[in-house]
């Protein structure tokens, strides 16, 4: 049962005791977030900004970490290590997905094409027929199955 305060003011759950609330004008968190506090993704970007010192074909250059992440996870990938390449996989799926767009282009020009698009949208309507006409009550002349028995 919830402890009464001075007057009728339950004291109890969400509902402290008036003496021990933030006065106003007062924070909870009176030091707040430090300045120059960073979270875990800043933290890593910076690190993955970071430059570098390598040695390329003879030649020393400067890149960035991630770079040299890339270079190492794509030489790996080449060299047969099966983690390296479901990781590799992994991150470049989206990217392909990205770049192959929307499909755009001329309906097919070949004649055989147009036949096999022509005999689907037929089976389509077929089936759409003997689907109502069930829907109907009434017993279907054929099925679709029994149609002219193409085959795929």
């Amino acid at each position: 049962m919830p402890e009464r305060d001075d007057g009728d003011y339950p004291v109890g759950f969400c509902r402290p005791p008036r003496h021990t609330r933030f006065r106003p004008g007062q924070s909870g968190n009176p030091r707040g977030r430090p300045k120059g506090a960073k979270n875990v993704a800043t933290a890593l970007e910076q690190e993955l900004n970071a430059r570098v010192n390598i040695t390329e074909n003879g030649k020393r250059r400067r890149v960035a970490k991630r770079t040299v992440i890339a270079k190492h996870l794509v030489n790996s990938a080449a060299q047969g290590d099966l983690k390296a390449m479901s990781v590799l996989f992994n991150q470049l799926r989206p990217i392909e997905t990205q770049s192959a767009g929307p499909i755009t282009g001329e309906p097919p020009s070949r004649e055989e094409d147009r036949l096999v698009m022509e005999s689907i949208k037929e089976r389509v309507l077929r089936a759409a027929r003997y689907d109502a006409s069930i829907a109907d009550g009434q017993a279907p002349a054929a099925s679709p199955q029994n149609g002219d028995n193409e085959t795929c």
